[in-house]
């Protein structure tokens, strides 16, 4: 085989596999723009350190760290167990994930009615992503 022939056959084989690790259905970094898991609440004692976005983490507000979503990004959350839904914005990145796949506010916890222990299992979806920064 020419040189110039295999080093096609390697471009396209490189090419095919790096499409197929991206999933035609992912939705800023979550498949098919949905992902089931376990969120949990922020530490209360994070309150006023900055996040990823360099806003302030306002227990308060309802917001939420995941580890694929860009910031800036809206995110429907729903707590499996109750039905119970409410939006947040994407405003920090998840660093360590501990079998969390998305860390939510205070109040988002609160309104989610999420068990004294500070964890449930959630449905996220990408709701809106037209509040994503081009620097994150």
């Amino acid at each position: 085989m020419k040189r110039s022939t295999m080093a096609l056959l390697t471009i396209v084989v490189s090419l095919v596999w790096v499409a197929r690790s991206f999933s035609a259905d992912s939705k800023h970094g979550v498949p098919g723009g949905m992902q089931t898991g376990i969120a949990a609440c922020y530490s209360q004692r994070l309150a006023g350190h900055r996040t990823t976005s360099g806003q302030k983490y306002d227990p308060k507000a309802l917001t939420a760290a995941h580890h694929k979503i860009p910031i800036g990004t809206q995110v429907k959350v729903t707590n499996i167990e109750n039905g119970q839904s409410v939006v947040v914005t994407v405003n920090d990145h998840l660093t360590a994930s501990r079998g969390i796949i998305m860390d939510i506010s205070k109040q988002a916890c609160t309104d989610l009615k999420f068990p004294h222990g500070g964890k449930a299992k959630v449905k996220i979806e990408v709701v809106d992503a037209s509040g994503v920064s081009a620097s994150h």
